[in-house]
């Protein structure tokens, strides 16, 4: 199978984070006032939690993932106080979603509501071990730790192309207004851009210059969301207590409500030649936090945001409070890339089973395994016992495997892929002067090419392809072509059994 390459990426501190670093031109300044959000979350009752998010990635089941483990975390000897209140905290709210599951019954998107409900949790892997934490996986054979849900109404779909969306109890829609947002022109590199107005207000009160700005949406018929990206390095930084000649580079998230406007910061790194950055991979371009559901609440705005990026996808909250810009993030998840799908136990017993099946050799049990990267939709795995004399190579397809061939002392694959057909190579002595070889094509799962070729001295005494006799010639040119062939896998799994 070719490795999936997933939407971004990377896990970074297990807690909830609300910030206001943005300057606000609606505030008379206060840029270093700090905003008490937990007066917002304490004044919800305890069922009435905030907005969490669903992660949907087309399959039976969307996922409120779980960024902390659900065991309460106690505080060890060295561990700061500070510290394990963060952690605590960042637990709590986790938790409160966990207690209030059920009541999270109404997807948001699109100023519309839909139904949904709470079908379980995924605690344990199938090898009963405890699943991973705050990372986002593309494929449903990888577990995370998490709730799941599905639609109320199963005929019912929700049209979602970014892969998530907010999720709200009953109790928190009834004290809110639900805000249409209607996107900006949908182009990375060459979006809509902010009104020249306001980039210009914001290069002088910054004394910045702009390099790129964008109307991520309208929001409710009258407020604007949208980003503002400055050039080069921003002075007035704060300084990095590692390394205090680190330069800093500038990113606004902009709201505009008429003639106000208000903004949050985001600081990314500054290098050499003023390369700029705030992502892996993001090409010196700052990605705007997505709003994917807006309220008016009772003490003001309420948007839900999704910041996806290369290498890391967040979720949280932004609230405009007593006339500034805050941001509560959730967590930041990790999403995998080049991910394998996991062999469980229950694979190896299956792939054993089969194999015993074939060769019915007493005394052998396979134990090692790897992954074999071939074929644009089949999942290779190679299998072989601690000696490494004997093995299977087996395909798994929607959760099915069949094994393809198998591997003895004389007879070990090489692979090699050639216009889309995954081939399996074996070549080796055929007792006396002969040698054989044996060349299989596979394409989704199954075998669509066969040659056989048997050498006595030399000189070919036989060859066919797909049953039919070819010249010496045209057979020499046929195994030319698989002189590249490689092992199968360059390490294994489980090598100590």
């Amino acid at each position: 199978m070719k490795k999936l390459l997933l939407v971004a990426v990377c896990a970074m501190a297990v807690m909830m984070s609300c910030k206001n670093k943005g300057q606000n031109a609606a505030a008379e300044g206060a840029d270093s006032d700090s905003v008490v959000i937990d007066s917002v979350l304490a004044e919800m009752p305890d069922t009435a939690p905030p907005p969490m998010f669903l992660f949907d990635n087309g399959k039976k089941y969307m996922q409120l993932l779980y960024w902390f483990d659900i065991e309460e975390p106690k505080k060890t000897d060295d561990m700061e106080k500070s510290e394990y209140e963060i952690y605590h905290n960042s637990w709590a709210l986790q938790d409160r979603f966990r207690r209030n599951a059920a009541k999270f019954t109404n997807i948001v998107t699109d100023g519309k509501t839909f139904k949904v409900k709470f079908v379980d949790e995924v605690l344990k892997d199938p090898d009963g071990n405890r699943p991973s934490i705050g990372q986002l996986h593309g494929r449903d054979e990888i577990p995370s730790l998490s709730a799941r849900f599905e639609m109320a109404n199963a005929k019912e779909k929700v049209k979602n192309g970014r892969g998530c969306v907010a999720v709200v109890t009953d109790e928190y829609l009834a004290s809110r207004k639900i805000l249409e947002i209607k996107e900006g022109r949908p182009s990375y590199n060459n979006p809509e851009k902010l009104p020249k107005d306001i980039v210009k207000k914001l290069e002088q009160q910054y004394n910045m210059k702009a390099e790129r700005s964008c109307k991520v949406a309208t929001i409710g018929g009258k407020y604007i969301w949208g980003s503002l990206q400055f050039k080069g390095a921003y002075e007035k930084a704060p300084k990095d207590k590692y390394d205090p000649d680190r330069k800093f580079s500038l990113a606004l998230d902009v709201l505009i409500d008429g003639d106000k406007v208000y903004t949050h910061e985001s600081l990314g790194y500054c290098g050499e030649g003023n390369d700029v950055s705030w992502n892996a991979d993001d090409d010196g371009m700052y990605i705007p936090n997505d709003i994917i559901a807006a309220f008016e609440g009772p003490k003001g705005l309420e948007l839900c945001y999704i910041h996806g990026a290369p290498e890391s996808f967040e979720i949280g909250m932004i609230y405009l409070l007593d006339g500034k810009l805050v941001e509560c993030m959730y967590e930041m998840f990790q999403t995998m890339i080049d991910e394998d799908i996991p062999v469980w136990k229950k694979d190896i017993a299956e792939m054993n089973k089969l194999f015993q099946q074939k060769n019915k050799i007493a005394g052998v049990k396979l134990t090692k395994w790897a992954h074999v990267w071939m074929g644009d939709d089949e999942e290779w795995i190679h299998m072989a016992d601690k000696d490494e004399e004997y093995g299977g190579i087996f395909v798994r397809k929607n959760g099915k495997i069949q094994l393809m061939q198998v591997e003895d002392p004389k007879r070990k694959a090489l692979k090699m892929e050639v216009n889309g057909i995954a081939y399996l190579k074996f070549a080796g002595s055929a007792g006396g002067p002969s040698w054989y070889t044996e060349i299989i094509g596979y394409k989704g799962g199954k075998q669509v090419e066969k040659f056989n070729m048997l050498e006595v001295e030399g000189e070919i005494d036989e060859c066919q392809l797909n049953g039919k006799t070819m010249s010496e010639e045209d057979a020499r040119a046929y195994v030319e072509k698989f002189a590249d062939a490689k092992p199968l896998n360059e390490y294994w799994n489980n090598p100590q059994e």
